[in-house]
Order: structure tokens, then sequence, then C-alpha cells
């Protein structure tokens, strides 16, 4: 089924990208992204020819590594094809309105951000496809084995955000920390221009606490069975894929954001504002690894049950 889904959309978007190199409208990379070179994106100057005539023909080898028998290489080209996607394709304007969506505001959003969420979603379904080629699947280790690599992994992932969420605090404190004072003040017009109540500022703060914690769940025994207290679900059973799939979506979000901030950091230099955001390409990539291991676990242990270790604990 992965193989067949990846396959889907390597047609879908390689139908596309033949059509924009043909002169179809809606190209969204390049000279059909408003937004490029203000984001400093890799494709800023991209032109719609050249570029869809190379977006049909990776889609292309994409393709035929999905529908030919399973070997070796093929898994290798479905996982540098979900590299390449997640390096070129998408910026830090997908974290950016997943923060912005957090706060009820959608202005940022257009068809260039859609194609970067379409294309991060075609990454991962190669991704998943590559892995499955290569056999990386649950017979390749235990139940136990899964929650060690975990453990460090989340430990990273936990740690990583939370000097953003520190400065950010700071900020709607009005405390200008590694800022300057008019920083925090366009800070807070920027808010009011957006008819934004100063509230909303802790939408960038709060969630990552509460994802600190649910990251938490990914190496703790509460990841998989509900506390007994929990209202009326309490003792149930975690579906995995509730855990997976929203970890994964942020684990990709932030690792684009991350590459974003590492770009600007060797053009352009970093101020105080922007060094926090040096961890959030080892916590993207953190929290990738340690939702992959948390469902790894999962498998391993529906196939060959394994008790939970007496003595785990959080590294």
């Amino acid at each position: 089924m992965s193989r067949s889904l990846a396959a889907l959309w390597c047609a879908v978007y390689g139908s596309l990208s033949l059509a924009w190199a043909f002169g179809a409208p809606g190209f969204p990379l390049g000279v059909g992204d408003r937004r490029a070179v203000e984001m400093d994106h890799w494709l800023a100057h991209a032109e719609p020819g050249p570029t869809g005539a190379v977006l049909f023909v990776g889609c292309l080898v994409a393709f035929l590594a999905a529908v030919l028998p399973q070997r070796r290489a093929s898994g290798v080209i479905l996982l540098a094809s979900a590299a390449l996607i997640v390096v070129c394709v998408p910026d830090a304007r997908v974290l950016q309105n997943l923060a912005y969506g957090l706060r009820g505001y959608f202005g940022l959003v257009d068809w260039p951000l859609l194609n970067q969420v379409f294309c991060l979603f075609g990454a991962a379904l190669l991704g998943r496809a590559g892995f499955r080629s290569l056999h990386v699947d649950a017979a390749s280790g235990t139940s136990a084995r899964w929650l060690q690599i975990g453990r460090w992994a989340t430990l990273v992932a936990v740690l990583a955000p939370l000097p953003y969420a520190l400065q950010r605090a700071a900020w709607n404190l009005g405390v200008p920390l590694g800022v300057s004072e008019e920083f925090v003040d366009e800070l807070a017009a920027d808010l009011e221009a957006k008819g934004l109540s100063p509230l909303t500022a802790w939408s960038l703060v709060i969630p990552d606490v509460i994802g600190v914690l649910l990251t938490l769940g990914l190496v703790m025994r509460w990841g998989e069975r509900l506390p007994a207290w929990v209202p009326s679900l309490g003792g149930r059973r975690v579906p995995a894929l509730l855990a997976v799939v929203p970890a994964t979506v942020v684990a990709l979000a932030v690792s684009v954001a991350g590459l974003t901030v590492l770009r600007y950091a060797f053009t352009d230099g970093l101020t105080g504002a922007g060094v926090p955001g040096l961890l959030w390409l080892p916590w993207g990539v953190a929290l990738g690894i340690a939702t992959f291991a948390y469902y790894q676990r999962r498998r391993a242990a529906a196939q060959e049950p394994v008790p939970w270790p007496r003595d785990a604990k959080f590294v």
C-alpha cells in the first residue's frame, strides 16, 4: 500500500510538473511565488519551463522505483527523492503558518504554501515506501531496543525547543531577550495590524510546552495506554497513528524551518532573535527519530509481545 500511494503521488505531481513545463498556469515556485525571494527560497528564481521538466523527470524516476519489484536500489531512490523534496521545496512558511493557524490567522495561506504542504506529504509517502523497500521494519529490533533509541532522541526533542519558548515568553512579557526594545514593540504592532489580541502571542509558547509534554509520551507508558484518571478513556490503548501523524507533521515542519534558519545563518548571519532557531533542525530530526522509534516499538510489541521493562526510565 505504501508504494502504491507513493506512486500515485508521483503520477499526480509529475503530471502537474509536465503541464507547468509546457506553460500551464499555476507554477508555484520561483517566479510563480511572490514571497520566494523574501523567504530566501532555494528556488527563488526558478522558471516554469526548465524547473517543471526537472520535476517531471524526478517524479518519473521515483514512480518507477515505487512500481518496480522491491529492491535495495528502489528503496535508496525513494529515500533520496524524499530528502530532495524536503530540502528543496518547502521553507519556513510551513511552520510559520502552522503557528499562525493556532492564532486563527490564515492570511498568508496561498497556492505556493499549499504546494509545499503537498510536497511534504509526498516526501512522507516516498520515505515510508523507501524504508519498507529496505525492509526497515519491526523485525529489525525488539520493542526494548526501540525504546532505548527513542529515549535519547526524545531527550533532544524535549530540550531543543525550550530556548525558543523561553525567548518568546520573555518578549510577550516585554523583556527584550536577545533583541532590542524596538523589536519587541514591532512584534506587538504586527499583532495589532493583523487584528489579533496580544494574548495570541502566547500561541507560540503554550504549544511548545504542550508539545514537550506530548513528546515525552513517545517513551513513557501513558504514550501507549491512557492513565486511569482520564475521564471515560482511562486505561484504553492509544492508537499508534494518533501520536505518529501529528508528531511527523511537526517534525517535518520544524526540520524545514531549521534548514531555512541555517541558510540565513550562513548567508546573512543571525541576530539574537534567530539564535534559538539553530536548534530547530536537531529538534525536528530528533522528533522524527523518536516518532519512528515509537512506531516501530508499537509494531514490534504487537507482533511479539514484550512486557514494558520494569527498569525503563527516561534518560
